[in-house]
């Protein structure tokens, strides 16, 4: 099932929940994640009635309790397992429960990933459990969960994120050292571009939304990292992973967007390669 069939399935079973109305004075304070009437749905939708483990020994969800900027909030998704042939984290389910569109984004990974690690940006509209869910090799899933104060990120102004046409899919890499071939290597990723859902107080109804759905991420043709996403992420989507390069090659990222332009940037990798910038 794709993600915008997700999104489309959690719209029907989220307006039960929306009968209650949103979040109570009582539910502001930091409530248990085990009984979050949002998350269910959302679960049953997903993932049926596969069992979901405990998953501290496996993936961490890492962000502020209370954010700043409810447009744009940092997570981090870190596995706690190294990614070997025998046994690796192949897919992150990461989720704002209480978002327009609770799936932000549906990660993949393999061997050659290095380590299953995803650092982005999100929205949030409402204070909401954000919740990780691995999915190993062997058909396993383990969740992790953070509750965050933050509102009104998807409902915004626009204005602020606009890109110029020139700029759009515009990408910049950077590299936090130099590059050693056989080891995890850390990157980040850059994307030019609005992130617009339509759902900002101000959008124009002549425009039409438009935001990244999909990212993949190769080394030397070997996929890295593949995710179907959604505009759960911020304006000008970040993303920082890994990958192993074995010999020297060409790191290369395509994206596509719900207008169905895609955008290719490269990066020719030998050891040594350091990048701060595009």
């Amino acid at each position: 099932m794709t993600l915008h069939r997700l999104c489309s399935g959690f719209a029907a079973a989220l307006l039960l929940v929306a009968v209650a109305g949103f979040a109570s004075a009582n539910e502001k304070a930091e409530p248990d994640p085990a009984k979050s009437q949002y998350w269910e749905p959302i679960r049953t939708m997903m993932f049926g009635d596969r069992e979901i483990l405990d998953g501290k020994d496996v993936v961490r969800v890492y962000l502020a309790l209370r954010a700043a900027d409810a447009a744009t909030v940092p997570v981090a998704v870190k596995a706690q397992i190294d990614q070997t042939p025998e046994r690796y984290i192949k897919r992150i389910y990461l989720i704002v429960e209480r978002n327009p569109s609770p799936t932000a984004g549906v990660f993949h990974f393999t061997p050659e990933s290095g380590r299953a690690q995803v650092e982005t940006r999100l929205r949030f509209e409402d204070f909401s459990h954000v919740r990780a869910v691995a999915e190993t090799s062997d058909g396993k899933l383990y969740m992790d969960s953070r509750w965050v104060k933050a509102a009104g990120g998807c409902s915004a102004p626009s204005g602020k994120f606009q890109v110029p046409a020139a700029l759009m899919g515009k990408m910049k890499f950077r590299f936090d050292d130099d590059v050693k071939f056989n080891e995890p290597n850390l990157v980040q990723v850059n994307i030019r571009h609005p992130n617009e859902s339509g759902l900002a107080m101000d959008f124009d109804a002549s425009r039409v939304p438009q935001f990244v759905r999909s990212v993949a991420v190769t080394y030397d043709g070997k996929p890295v990292m593949n995710a179907e996403v959604d505009f759960s992420l911020s304006d000008n989507p970040t993303f920082r992973f890994w990958f192993v390069p074995r010999q020297a090659g060409e790191l290369r990222v395509e994206v596509e967007d719900t207008h169905d332009r895609r955008y290719v940037q490269t990066v020719p990798i030998k050891e040594g390669t350091v990048l701060t910038g595009g």
